[in-house]
């Protein structure tokens, strides 16, 4: 049985997470709206409108999960989006930005994510305050997100390359 007060404990980090996924709703979102160039189909419709509709059903399952286990607090709209807010202003906006610009933040937000969703599963984890439930969650929450870092380094790999020899770097290896 998990530790009920370690995860109230944590509920800070709990609501961190909330609004750092209700800020990827909305900044992908607007990149979907947004984005325009050659590759406006595909990153339109496959690429943020993909990834913008699953986070929403993430963020709707993650609120009722946290809603469950620690309470009331956690499905307060006006905290989430105090927190995505806060999350939001550490990245540029997709406004006035070109494709390829707009899909390297976005990489960098999704990363960024799956480095607070393996701090807040390493923290509960630790502090007993697990359930089965919730690490699955977690767990999937985390796959899915690996999967958009893949889809956006695969948009971004051109620029990444040329990016890299202009610095005088290699490229990344493959898988990196």
């Amino acid at each position: 049985m998990p530790n009920q007060e370690a995860l109230v404990a944590h509920a800070d980090l709990v609501m961190d997470f909330l609004g750092h996924l209700r800020m990827m709703h909305l900044w992908f979102h607007g990149a979907h709206h947004l984005v325009s160039g050659v590759s406006f189909s595909g990153d339109h419709v496959n690429l943020f409108g993909t990834i913008y509709t699953e986070i929403q059903e993430q963020m709707d399952g993650a609120i009722e999960k946290f809603v469950g286990l620690i309470g009331e607090d956690m499905g307060d709209p006006l905290a989430i989006t105090t927190k995505a807010l806060e999350a939001m202003h550490t990245y540029q906006s997709p406004a006035h930005r070109s494709a390829t610009a707009i899909a390297m933040t976005g990489l960098q937000i999704e990363k960024d994510f799956l480095g607070l969703c393996e701090e807040m599963y390493s923290v509960l984890k630790q502090n007993d305050a697990m359930t089965l439930g919730l690490d699955d969650f977690i767990m999937t929450t985390a796959s899915a997100h690996e999967t958009f870092v893949y889809l956006l380094q695969q948009r971004v790999r051109e620029a990444m390359q040329s990016q890299a020899q202009t610095q005088g770097m290699a490229p990344p290896a493959q898988g990196q």
